[in-house]
């Protein structure tokens, strides 16, 4: 159980760090578009993709997918650059779904 919550620090301090790095830092990832995630360093890509799942999952899921976060993020890459405008959230959701 400590793991868990020490993991979700660690990806917390680093997606943090990645948001700094964002074109618009003072923005919540909460609210970012794809073109704010498309912003990003290609590099943090998938530490936004794991803090943005953090952020729709319930507390209840407190399990974090590795390996589904590095088979996401380029899928979600492709997904927001054919769609630049929609939410990082709802792209995620949309994803999630399939």
């Amino acid at each position: 159980m400590k793991k868990k919550f020490l993991m979700a620090g660690l990806i917390g301090s680093m997606a943090i760090s990645a948001t700094s790095l964002a074109a618009d830092a003072k923005k919540p990832l909460a609210l970012w578009d794809c073109q704010d995630f498309l912003a990003v360093q290609e590099s943090y890509r998938p530490i936004v993709v794991s803090y943005a799942e953090a952020l729709n999952s319930k507390a209840e899921d407190a399990v974090l997918n590795v390996e589904g976060i590095t088979k996401k993020t380029p899928l979600l890459v492709k997904h927001c650059t054919e769609n630049p405008k929609i939410k990082l959230r709802d792209a995620l959701v949309g994803m999630n779904k399939q």
